[in-house]
């Protein structure tokens, strides 16, 4: 019997390290060994190492892989941001019509305003069934970016295009309840459904401990320790964290360590943000991923950020990591973010509200001071993300839209299709 036919486009893929690419990674060998034929659209750049080139094309554990030249052009300076993506956009469109025929194809959103590729992919494959997996929403991370000049001359242009390539779409993938609503603003008859980014590291046995001389390394004595682990970049808050760190050290001295092992664009803002006082607040290396998961256990509890203009048009997926370890988040981001709303409703962890903090100083002096409490938080940590988050279940779920979005799409009679083309 021969294998549906899928292609993935995404603008990093295997073998860079950076969280999209080692998802849309997972992504392919898992619905590999769920029965497709997979072939991934990306580039020949790294995000960690723009200056490498990887080879034009390559088989990984089966899956075909087409790689775009691009310049080396930076990727957190917006007009040649803006240029990589129209240079990537023209060469996969250039390379697809050889590519032969699909069953399905799944779009991200890197480079920006990726899903415009949908709608001439409409034309040159009427009968595939097209679906774009939102990471970030474009234009909108333009604007929430607080961007000047030429670039935001052109959002209402961007908009327009981003509404034709959702109505080109079989199904619009969010990341959760909030960036749907955002979504749903551009009208448009795809199917909707969430999907969200699963944790690289999913440890098959229970929460562990902390390794003693790790903890001692990067905490020191703490009674507590909290850790921002990750990116640190445009979409991200430090300053309400660092707020509380301050408030804790004048409260319970140095009893509440918290520390940052960040790269991006705001890291350096963050290091000049410390003062001789905050004798509470460490910085550390980032880590690599050999020795990542015992620098996550490290800690009691995970720092998570988002800036309120930023609700709904990311999802930080530091959240499903530390689930999976079993470690509870405390979240600096707006009450109606889509991190918020799990925090709540599964019971794993604490939202910092910048205008009220003595109650969760409360909360936190309770949790540090009881084994019993920071067992249980684990244990419903661990427990929440592989109810509702792991990788198996969401690969599982895209391989049921994909067979689905498949199937309508070949009952749809010829005058649906040519419909759907001329969207």
């Amino acid at each position: 019997m021969l294998r549906p036919k899928v292609l993935l486009a995404y603008h990093f893929f295997h073998p860079d390290g950076v969280v999209s690419a080692r998802l849309f990674s997972d992504l392919a060998l898992g619905l590999h060994r769920r029965g497709w034929s997979v072939t991934v659209l990306t580039s020949n750049r790294t995000w960690g190492r723009p200056s490498v080139r990887l080879s034009r094309r390559e088989h990984w554990n089966d899956v075909a892989i087409e790689r775009i030249h691009r310049p080396d052009w930076a990727q957190e300076r917006p007009v040649q941001r803006l240029l990589n993506s129209a240079w990537l956009l023209a060469g996969w469109l250039a390379v697809a019509p050889r590519l032969g025929r699909f069953d399905a194809a799944v779009v991200g959103s890197d480079p920006a305003f990726a899903p415009v590729l949908l709608h001439p992919l409409r034309r040159l494959w009427p009968d595939t069934a097209l679906a774009h997996w939102c990471f970030d929403m474009y234009p909108e991370a333009i604007a929430a970016d607080g961007t000047h000049g030429v670039v935001r001359s052109l959002l209402p242009a961007a908009r327009g295009l981003m509404a034709g390539a959702y109505r080109s779409c079989d199904a619009i993938v969010d990341l959760g309840p909030k960036m749907r609503e955002r979504l749903q603003k551009y009208p448009s008859a795809a199917h909707r459904e969430t999907l969200v980014p699963w944790a690289l590291a999913e440890p098959a046995e229970a929460p562990r401990a902390p390794d003693p001389k790790t903890r001692a390394r990067m905490f020191g004595d703490a009674q507590l320790a909290l850790l921002y682990s990750g990116t640190l970049g445009r979409a991200h808050d430090f300053e309400n964290i660092l707020h509380l760190a301050r408030l804790s050290r004048a409260r319970f001295g140095q009893r509440f360590q918290f520390a940052f092992a960040t790269r991006g664009s705001r890291s350096e803002e963050l290091r000049r943000s410390l003062g001789p006082a905050d004798g509470n607040v460490r910085i550390l290396p980032f880590e690599d991923e050999v020795d990542l998961a015992r620098h996550l256990e490290a800690a009691d509890v995970h720092l998570l950020s988002l800036r309120e203009e930023w609700s709904g048009l990311v999802v930080p997926s530091k959240f499903f990591g530390s689930l999976a370890l079993g470690r509870p988040v405390l979240y600096s981001g707006p009450a109606d973010s889509d991190v918020a709303r799990w925090i709540e409703e599964l019971g794993v962890g604490w939202r910092l509200d910048p205008a009220n903090t003595a109650p969760l100083l409360d909360a936190l002096s309770e949790f540090a001071t009881s084994a019993n409490a920071q067992a249980a938080m684990q244990r419903r940590a661990r427990d929440a993300y592989f109810t509702h988050f792991s990788k198996d279940s969401m690969i599982d779920r895209w391989d049921h839209l994909l067979r689905v979005l498949m199937a309508r799409r070949r009952r749809m009679p010829a005058v649906g299709r040519e419909s759907a083309e001329a969207r």
